[in-house]
């Protein structure tokens, strides 16, 4: 045992003294420092934004309040914005995922919440896969790159430069001198690994919590995976010329290509033209009621609101109870196909979750997001969350409208204070079991590829 310590021993010491590790390695820590800035960067000015809301609010709900002095409160009730946040988690430094795209302030009114949501196009989480360089893009596309600079030479340097025939020769324990370099190269890059992630953890500020350690686990079986990868290709005996391009290939296959095809797939199975038409038929649903009868629309306003039947709406002139009717009146025309529209972007996160069994990187970037609750799913659960506020806004100032109450006698902060939606806190045991279930395929096949590719009987026996 001690004389195959002094071979790990040297074998490290010789990859460590190759300019290749020290160039991947300080490359590799310039872009992860750069990442940790970003992410911070980006964060801290969306957690700038959210701090400065309860007092945006506040002096905009004074000014409102100063212009409408003097007239009823259904008339002031048009103009006032009531704002709502989804701030960030402690880990969305780490992978920003959706929160650059998808808005995190949402202002309401009190007019019909349809056509309010949407400031921003609802896409399939693959959209998004190669985005801002956070962390999480560290790992999930550059470290590849650094475990197959550091693997794709590992045999075939040797075997090209006749070195191979002399250790074939020379020792008899043969299987244990290429798991040596493998393990020497394995284990580096483990070093590595932990390394960024703890630089991670200080510079983001993680806490040292669940969470936390769920991003380790799908970071370090993400780098086995890759690792398993390289093992793979250099069982495969050939020269290094053909072990780097068939890697490279694999990279742009899995970051690029796959990313891409999945994605047609996805908008082909489940499109989503909901979208723009739950705001068309709410814009329709709305204006629609201008030309129509006031008591066909009062009527389907008393049918979810029968305590306001008995107010008086005349028919020869505005009024505000009615106005407001027949802005509920367009949210109720545009409900199925919000229904729908929510219904699909599930459909499309349980296809893209499928996809991910199929690709590792798609898998670890869902699970990374997931954790982080940056994510389809987590924006979907605050544009939620924004339409039960503005159920909770219109219901607080429905009595006033219809009893023409005077602006300067309402309470205009009285109103339900919105509640930020909960972290969802479910591990992302899908993503984990996708990428092991690789880990495991391609190390089997890698073994055995050994045995048949470098491996004799005698030397099988000997060892």
């Amino acid at each position: 045992m001690k004389p195959y310590r002094n071979v790990l021993r040297l074998e490290l010491r010789h990859f460590l003294r190759s300019k290749a590790v020290l160039l991947g390695a300080i490359s590799l820590l310039a872009f992860a420092f750069y990442s940790f800035f970003h992410g911070n960067q980006v964060i801290e000015h969306q957690q700038q934004t959210i701090a400065a809301v309860p007092s945006v609010q506040k002096h905009h709900l004074q000014q409102i309040v100063a212009h409408g002095a003097g007239k009823v409160a259904g008339t002031t009730a048009y103009y006032p914005f009531f704002y709502t946040i989804n701030p960030p988690t402690p880990w969305a430094r780490f992978t920003l995922g959706q929160r650059d795209v998808h808005p995190y302030t949402l202002k309401v009114k009190m007019l019909a919440i349809e056509g309010q949501l949407y400031d921003s196009e609802l896409t399939n989480p693959l959209n998004l896969l190669v985005g801002n360089l956070d962390a999480a893009f560290v790992f999930l596309f550059l470290f590849p790159l650094l475990i197959i600079a550091l693997s794709y030479n590992v045999l075939s340097e040797e075997q090209e430069t006749g070195a191979w025939n002399i250790v074939h020769t020379s020792t008899a324990q043969l299987s244990r001198t290429i798991a040596g370099k493998l393990l020497v190269r394995f284990g580096v890059l483990l070093v590595l690994t932990l390394a960024v992630f703890a630089a991670a953890c200080f510079c983001l500020r993680l806490p040292f919590s669940g969470p936390t350690f769920q991003l380790l686990l799908v970071v370090l079986i993400y780098v086995l995976f890759w690792f398993a990868v390289a093992a793979l290709i250099v069982s495969l005996g050939k020269r290094s010329s053909f072990n780097a391009t068939a890697l490279i290939c694999i990279w742009i296959f899995l970051a690029v290509l796959l990313p891409g095809m999945a994605n047609t797939l996805v908008n082909s199975n489940i499109p989503i033209p909901e979208a723009s038409e739950t705001t068309i038929r709410q814009r329709e649903g709305y204006h629609a009621k201008w030309d129509a009868p006031k008591k066909i629309t009062m009527e389907k306003f008393y049918a979810v609101y029968p305590q306001y039947r008995h107010y008086p709406i005349p028919d020869d002139k505005y009024s505000p109870g009615w106005y407001y009717a027949m802005q509920f009146s367009g949210d109720l025309e545009s409900k199925h196909a919000s229904e729908q529209l929510f219904e699909k972007l599930s459909q499309r996160q349980n296809l893209s979750e499928i996809m991910g069994w199929f690709n590792p990187l798609i898998a670890a970037q869902q699970a990374l997001n997931q954790v982080a609750n940056t994510d389809l799913e987590s924006h979907v659960r605050y544009l939620q969350s924004v339409k039960a506020h503005h159920r909770q806004i219109r219901e607080y100032f429905y009595p006033h409208i219809f009893e023409d109450t005077p602006t300067e006698k309402l309470n205009w902060t009285g109103f339900p204070p919105y509640q930020p939606v909960g972290y969802g806190n479910e591990p992302p045991t899908a993503g984990i079991l996708a990428i092991l279930f690789w880990c495991f395929a391609f190390l089997g096949i890698a073994l055995l590829s050994f045995k048949r590719n470098f491996l004799t009987i005698k030397d099988l026996t000997n060892d």
